[in-house]
């Protein structure tokens, strides 16, 4: 660096900063919080822009460890590799290195192919930190950025780790390494030391190394007991084997309990069901009487045709088919959208009610789609099909009421045909239903992925992978897609059959028109007819619409498993419980108090805390100190 200044934005973190880095040196940043000594490596790393100066790399790899450890979710082996081939010695070097090998054993036979939730929820801090700069060795780099990695694991790990992984005779000598730490006991050891101050670097002298080591604010001897440390590392690795839970779909149709939440959630309840009915029902009765109307006018002689009388009735019956068309349509949407948003808000409520457990055997990005996909499903495409099932089976239901009136004989074909179309109906959902979830379910590490990714751009990007993690989204795009075209090649399939069965239909109902042209009126033929033709096409479209309904609906099922979840106050709650009300003015003070207190993660795990005993009074100032 000559003169290098950076910023992230307008303007500069970074000053006019001459800095010279020897091949294979350990080089040592220290520096307050704040200082710039991550934005330093985010300069080496590309991430922040240089506004004045000087920047060369000589360089082909870099390899990188962050502040915050980057964890995806997959296994612990595909987190250290990281897209890289599996080199066996490497590995277990670099896993012994990092103090993983105990971790690793106390996993039991499933060891480093151990799922890890999303951002590495079910591990320590210590376990992040140390899969993450496990990624940094395995990598095999000319340049190692090591951005505080030592600061989530106690002093006499943090010192094993250093000694193994970066100090003089550790896996990486004679490899280049930039260590910030704020542990400055191990500065001591570095070939180069740098001082970072409000953006400025100065670099300091050999002489100045016992300053550093007089101000360390770790000491070497703090205690620690390594029993404790075993204890606490099976607790964990117990916990971590069962916390994950993989995504579950209910088998078998959905329950009438999910309809009947979505059609009576308006204020009026059920009540309002019911008045969309009556909208519905009227609305295609002034529909089906425009018609017979007409039918009835065209069969006047030509004097009656030209009174007014069936005119004013025929423009009548049209207005009074709109103006009731508008008020259903307007009141079915309003109907669904009080289901919709009270769906999403029990399913709000319960996300956030709950207790921390769901969020850690949950991934992010199963959430987010049920909260964005799911919902988006339940707000437009399950209204707009149950629209169009409930619309073309009412209108279903009066052609058939109409041609059962204007022509008997043509039901001896249509009602024949009804359970053969019921029956193939039943036996295309058997698949649909599950399919539909197979595509709901696969949808999520989609998400998934997305959102780690997100999290891990500058990680991504400094182990040069982009190539691997659009490779892996594309492979979760692949596993998607292939249930959404099984479940499209199926409704195909389904539509085809009806197509075949409306053809049938059709051809029979014309042959007997032409065979009973001189037993039936030809204004009733030709109604008949067209009823026949028309019907076919809409009740093929309303069994087409109502599959698609059920379908969607496990988009309302999914959403409504997530308004089911436990409060976290009620989980452990029993009915006997006492609860107490306090005064209004309660407290006047503040004061936390623990009596013979005794604490636990989960019923199945250990004790944490054990018979706490402890007053902190108003206004006190408390501090804490323990081991990881």
């Amino acid at each position: 660096m000559k003169d290098a200044s950076f910023s992230w934005k307008d303007i500069p973190s970074l000053f006019s900063l001459n800095l010279k880095i020897v091949n294979g040196n350990l080089v040592g940043v220290k520096g307050a919080i704040g200082a710039g000594k991550s934005t330093l490596l985010a300069a080496i790393l590309g991430e922040i822009n240089l506004v004045s100066g000087k920047l060369q790399l000589w360089v082909d790899s870099i390899s990188y460890a962050p502040q915050a450890a980057w964890i995806f979710a997959d296994t612990i082996r595909a987190n250290i590799l990281l897209g890289k081939p599996m080199n066996e010695e490497r590995y277990k070097n670099v896993i012994k290195a990092c103090c993983l090998d105990i971790d690793l054993q106390n996993f039991g036979d499933v060891g480093d192919l151990l799922m890890i939730g999303d951002r590495g929820i079910n591990l320590s801090g210590g376990q992040k930190a140390r899969i993450s700069l496990a990624r940094a060795l395995y990598a095999d780099a000319d340049l190692y950025l090591l951005d505080d990695p030592l600061a989530a694991v106690d002093p006499k790990v943090a010192k094993k780790i250093f000694d193994q992984c970066i100090g003089p005779r550790s896996l990486l000598r004679g490899k280049t390494r930039i260590l910030v730490t704020h542990q400055t006991h191990f500065l001591v050891e570095s070939d180069q030391l740098i001082l970072l101050t409000n953006g400025h670097i100065d670099e300091l002298d050999i002489e100045q190394r016992p300053a550093i080591e007089s101000s360390n604010d770790i000491s070497e001897t703090d205690s620690y007991n390594d029993k404790e440390t075993y204890w606490t590392l099976n607790t964990a690795a117990a916990d971590m084997n069962s916390i994950v839970k993989s995504e579950t779909s209910v088998d078998g149709t959905t329950k009438w309990s999910v309809w009947l939440q979505l059609f009576t959630s308006s204020p009026l309840r059920c009540f309002g069901f019911f008045l969309m009915i009556i909208l519905m029902l009227g609305n295609e009765a002034l529909y089906d009487f425009t018609n017979t109307w007409l039918s009835v006018w065209s069969g006047k002689d030509e004097t009656e045709q030209r009174s007014s009388f069936y005119a004013y009735v025929y423009l009548g019956v049209i207005v009074s088919t709109l103006i009731v068309a508008v008020i259903r349509i307007s009141y079915i949407f309003y109907i669904m959208l009080c289901g919709s948003t009270y769906f999403h808000n029990r399913m709000l409520k319960g996300i956030l009610y709950t207790s921390l457990r769901f969020f850690e055997s949950n991934p992010s990005g199963r959430i987010l789609n049920r909260a964005s996909k799911d919902q988006q499903v339940l707000d437009e495409s399950l209204t707009l099909a149950l629209i169009d099932t409930m619309q073309y089976l009412l209108m279903t239901l009066g052609a058939l009421t109409v041609i059962g009136i204007a022509n008997p004989w043509v039901l001896l074909v249509l009602i024949p045909s009804i359970p053969t179309v019921l029956w193939l109906r039943r036996f295309y959902m058997r698949s649909s239903l599950q399919l539909k979830r197979l595509e709901s379910i696969t949808r999520s590490p989609i998400y998934a992925l997305f959102s780690s990714s997100l999290d891990g751009l500058t990680s991504i990007r400094a182990f040069n992978v982009q190539d691997d993690f659009l490779n892996m989204f594309m492979e979760r795009i692949d596993t998607n897609s292939r249930s959404y075209f099984i479940l499209f090649a199926a409704a195909r399939w389904f539509g085809l059959r009806l197509d075949l069965i409306t053809f049938v239909v059709t051809l029979v109902t014309a042959i007997l028109a032409v065979a009973l042209r001189h037993q039936i009126d030809p204004s009733s033929a030709a109604l008949s007819i067209s009823y026949c033709i028309t019907l076919i096409g809409l009740f093929q479209w309303a069994i087409r619409q109502s599959a698609e309904a059920e379908n969607f609906m496990t988009s309302a099922e999914r959403i409504h498993e997530y308004g089911q979840l436990v409060p976290e106050s009620y989980q452990n709650s029993h009915e006997n419980d006492v609860h107490i009300q306090p005064p209004d003015d309660w407290p006047s003070r503040g004061i936390i108090e623990f009596k013979d207190y005794t604490f636990r993660y989960r019923p199945e795990l250990d004790p944490v805390l054990k018979n706490l005993n402890l007053r902190i009074e108003s206004k006190e100032k408390i501090g804490i100190i323990g081991r990881t």
